[in-house]
């Protein structure tokens, strides 16, 4: 069974595989949970891929649970939490992320923790000034199958 990716594109989720039926299913999982189909299966290049809206996230008004503030506020703080547990920092440049971090093995961890949403490491991760920095890229360009 080949795996289906699932990219984090803003407000939409880009679903890309090898095989149509499993992207297919993918795109259905996320419709099942609420999301909109922005684009239908098809095939680009040898890849299958579609598109979709986020699915919203939904709790039951009779829970009282999800009335909590600190539930929201601690979603938004989840960013600053990562950074601070690891000490790297993500500057963002259209699509690329550059990660810099106290360590080299601090570095790598995020930059395989951005591999799960889609990213690809440019080059290597390299020392600059007693820090060390990875540069990310999640735009895809080097795997539309286009060459110049």
């Amino acid at each position: 069974m080949a795996e289906v990716k699932a990219l984090d594109a803003g407000d939409r989720i880009l679903l890309s595989g090898a095989q149509a039926a499993e992207v297919e299913s993918a795109l259905q999982g996320y419709i099942q949970r609420g999301a909109k189909v922005i684009t239908p299966v098809a095939q680009v290049g040898k890849n299958w891929i579609a598109a979709c809206t986020i699915p919203p996230r939904t709790m039951s008004l009779d829970d009282p649970q999800a009335l909590h503030l600190a539930e929201a506020s601690a979603a938004g703080n989840d960013r600053k939490a990562a950074e601070l547990e690891d000490g790297c920092r993500v500057e963002e440049l259209g699509f690329k992320r550059i990660v810099y971090g106290p360590s080299l093995v601090t570095v790598q961890r995020r930059v395989e923790e951005m591999k799960h949403f889609g990213a690809e490491l440019i080059g290597e991760i390299e020392e600059l000034d007693d820090e060390w920095v990875a540069v990310c890229d999640f735009g895809g360009a080097q795997n539309t199958g286009y060459r110049w």
